[in-house]
């Protein structure tokens, strides 16, 4: 099997959002305790205004991982400049259910943090949902640790 990551086409991109906003819907839905449809409704709002030029907008960055070839995945980044510092907020990395296990997620991980070295980034976070037990462990193996966790109690 012949894993690549590269930058993604433009025509990837709204496939690969689809992909990506789909599992957030899901997530901020049960996080929240909201219907599907409220979630929804804020997501693609959090969604305009983060990518208001979509593909093309400024200092967010998208890469495709393909398996054999065949789209397997995504990620996507936000470069930020802080001061003398630059970081990287990761919005997204999704694999395709049909590829999961494999290895795809790790080597999404090992290149993306490769390319955002060779853009003088010098750390990169990401919001993972405390219910995701499969991803959390990929993150802990990869270095990243917990840096907050929010608590909700309905009243």
């Amino acid at each position: 099997m012949n894993i690549e990551i590269r930058e993604m086409l433009e025509g990837e991109f709204e496939s690969s959002i689809h992909l990506g906003q789909d599992h957030y819907i899901e997530g901020k839905a049960k996080a929240m305790n909201i219907s599907y449809e409220k979630a929804r409704e804020k997501a693609l709002q959090e969604y305009n205004q983060i990518l208001p030029e979509g593909f093309h907008t400024k200092n967010h960055n998208f890469y495709t991982a393909l398996v054999d070839g065949e789209y397997a995945g995504f990620a996507w980044v936000h470069i930020k400049e802080e001061g003398s510092k630059t970081s990287a907020w990761g919005y997204d990395i999704q694999v395709k259910e049909s590829f999961r296990r494999n290895g795809v997620a790790k080597q999404i991980f090992r290149e993306l943090e490769a390319e955002l070295k060779k853009l003088n980034v010098s750390e990169v976070s990401f919001h993972v949902y405390a219910d995701n037990f499969r991803a959390i462990p990929l993150y802990e193996q990869f270095g990243f640790k917990t840096t907050n966790i929010v608590m909700r109690k309905e009243i």
